[in-house]
C-alpha cells in the first residue's frame, strides 16, 4: 500500500475512532442517567412487561374504584406473584407509612422513594437501588391522606451491568482511544522510519569506502521503490569503482609495459652511440654497421610510440572511424591482391575460400579493417616455425554476420593461453620474442569490438593458430 493511502487511512482512523467512542460514552451516559433502553418515553417500560403495565394500570384502577383492596395484603401478594421479574414489586404508600411492601424487594423505606407528585415523571431510582427501576401513581384516599402506588422492576442487565462499571468503562475507552492513535502513529511512523534508517545505513557505508553489501525493500511503497533506487546506484557505483581499479591497475601496467620495451633499444642505442664516441667504431664499415643498429632501433621506437598512440585511442575511444557500406567478397580480392607481391617474398602461401553471396556487404572502415588483417597475418608471419607459411583465409555467413577467419600452420598457441592473447603486451613465450610491439592482436580486437563484431582464437592441439572476426552486415543483406 502507498504511503499517501496509508496517511489517509491513518488519520481517517484518528477521526472515526474518537468519534465513535464519543458515541458510546453518551450512550452509557443515557444508560446510567435514564436507566437503559428497555423504558419507554413516558415511564421507561417495553413491550416485553406488558403485564406488569398491565398490573400497574389495575392497582390504578383499583385507587380510583376500590381503594379498600389496596389495604388488603392477599390480594396485593397475588399481584405480585403475577409480576414478571424475580425482583419486580409493589410499595403502597399512604401518608408517611409504607402500607404494603412485597417481601422480596429489599429494605427501602419511606426516605428513599420519590415525593408525592412526581406522578409517573421520575423513573429513575432516587434511593440508591440501582438495579430498579420505578414507575410511580399517586392519588387520594377516601379521607383526603396522599397516597401512591410504587411498582418497582429489575433493571435491565445491560442497564445494570453500565451503571455498575460505568467508570471502568469510561476509562477504558479513553485509554482505547489513546492506544489506538498511539499505535497509527507508531506503525505509521516505524512504515516511514525503517526505510529511512536502512538508507542512512546504506549511506553511512558508503561514506566509509564499503559497497559491498546490499540494501532491501521492506515495503512495495514509494520509499520501498527509494530503496531499492539507492541499492541500484551502489551497483552502479561498486561497478565505476571496480572499472576505475581496473584502468588504474591497467594504467600501471601499461606503463611498466612501455618502460621495459623502450627500455632495451634505448640502452642499445646508448652502447651504439658510446661506442662510435669513444673510437670502438674504428673503421668506416663499422662505423656504418653501428649506425645501421641505431637506426633500426630507434624505427622500433618510433612504431612502438605508434602503435602505443593508437591502442591508447582505441581504448578510450577517441580514435574516429568512417563507416562505409562495402562488398566484403571485392573487399578482400583487392586487399590479397595487394598484399601478394610482399607475401610472396615472405615465402607466404595464401589461399582464399568464400562461402558467402557475392554481393553480401557489410559497414566498416576500410583503413582500420586493413589494419587488422595485416595484424593478424603478420604475427603468423611473425612466428612461424616452418620453412613456408601457409595461411588461409575463408569467408563465411552467419545470420547478420558475416565471420572473417585467418589461419596458420604455424605453432599454434596452448589452450591456456588462448584467453589472452588479444592482450596488450602479452607475448606466450617472452623467451621467443620476435621483436613486436605486443600490441597487433589487442589492436585488432579494438577495431573489432569499435565495429560492433567479436573476435576469437582457436588452436586445434597446437597445430596452427585461427582466429576469426564478426562484421554486421547492412541492413538490405540483413533481411535478404
Amino acid at each position: 500500500m502507498s504511503i499517501r493511502k496509508r496517511l489517509f487511512l491513518s488519520n481517517a482512523a484518528m477521526i472515526v475512532m474518537p468519534i465513535i467512542f464519543i458515541i458510546v460514552i453518551v450512550i452509557l451516559l443515557n444508560v446510567v442517567t435514564s436507566g437503559g433502553f428497555n423504558q419507554s418515553q413516558q415511564g421507561g417500560w417495553n413491550s416485553a412487561e406488558g403485564n406488569n403495565i398491565e398490573i400497574f394500570n389495575n392497582l390504578k384502577k383499583m385507587a380510583s374504584l376500590e381503594q379498600g383492596k389496596l389495604d388488603d395484603p392477599a390480594y396485593l401478594q397475588s399481584l405480585t406473584n403475577q409480576l414478571e421479574g424475580d425482583e419486580s414489586g409493589i410499595i403502597i404508600r399512604k401518608g408517611s407509612e409504607l402500607s404494603y411492601t412485597s417481601n422480596h424487594i429489599g429494605d427501602i423505606s419511606y426516605h428513599d422513594l420519590p415525593r408525592f407528585g412526581q406522578n409517573e415523571f421520575n423513573t429513575r431510582p432516587p434511593f440508591g437501588h440501582d438495579r430498579y427501576t420505578v414507575k410511580q401513581y399517586d392519588f387520594y384516599f377516601d379521607n383526603g391522606t396522599e397516597g401512591s402506588i410504587f411498582l418497582l422492576s429489575e433493571s435491565s442487565s445491560f442497564a445494570q451491568f453500565a451503571k455498575t462499571f460505568f467508570p471502568l468503562l469510561f476509562i477504558s475507552l479513553i485509554l482505547l482511544l489513546i492506544l489506538t492513535n498511539v499505535l497509527l502513529s507508531y506503525f505509521m511512523s516505524k512504515g516511514i522510519l525503517n526505510p529511512v534508517r536502512q538508507l542512512s545505513n546504506a549511506a553511512a557505508n558508503i561514506r566509509n569506502g564499503n559497497l559491498d553489501f546490499s540494501v532491501k525493500p521492506v515495503s512495495k511503497d514509494e520509499l520501498g521503490e527509494l530503496v531499492k533506487s539507492f541499492d541500484d546506484m551502489r551497483l552502479q557505483l561498486k561497478e565505476s569503482m571496480e572499472l576505475r581499479d581496473n584502468y588504474e591497475n591497467n594504467r600501471k601496467e601499461l606503463i611498466a609495459n612501455i618502460s621495459h620495451d623502450l627500455k632495451t633499444p634505448i640502452t642499445s642505442i646508448m652502447g651504439y652511440v658510446e661506442g662510435i664516441q669513444d673510437g670502438v667504431a674504428n673503421t668506416t664499415e663499422k662505423r656504418g654497421r653501428y649506425l645501421e643498429t641505431i637506426h633500426a632501433k630507434a624505427e622500433y621506437m618510433d612504431m612502438l610510440i605508434k602503435e602505443l598512440s593508437l591502442y591508447s585511442k582505441l581504448d578510450v575511444k577517441s580514435l574516429p572511424f568512417h563507416f562505409e557500406e562495402v562488398n566484403i567478397k571485392a573487399f578482400m580480392k583487392d586487399y590479397l591482391e595487394e598484399m601478394k607481391p610482399e607475401l610472396l617474398d615472405n615465402k607466404v602461401q595464401l589461399t582464399f575460400n568464400e562461402i558467402t553471396a557475392s554481393q553480401t556487404t557489410v559497414s566498416l572502415d576500410r583503413d582500420k579493417l586493413i589494419r587488422v588483417m595485416n595484424n593478424i597475418i603478420y604475427n603468423s608471419i611473425k612466428y612461424i616455425d616452418k620453412s613456408e607459411c601457409i595461411i588461409q583465409i575463408s569467408l563465411k555467413d552467419i545470420g547478420n554476420m558475416v565471420e572473417v577467419c585467418i589461419s596458420d600452420n604455424g605453432p599454434g598457441v596452448s589452450e591456456g593461453n588462448l584467453a589472452n592473447i588479444f592482450n596488450r603486451f602479452y607475448q606466450t613465450d617472452p623467451s621467443r620474442n620476435k621483436g613486436g610491439s605486443g600490441l597487433g592482436l589487442a589492436i585488432a580486437s579494438q577495431i573489432i569490438k569499435a565495429h560492433g563484431g567479436s573476435i576469437s582464437a582457436t588452436s586445434p592441439q597446437n597445430r596452427g593458430l585461427t582466429i576469426c572476426f564478426t562484421l554486421n552486415k547492412t541492413e538490405g543483406d540483413k533481411h535478404a
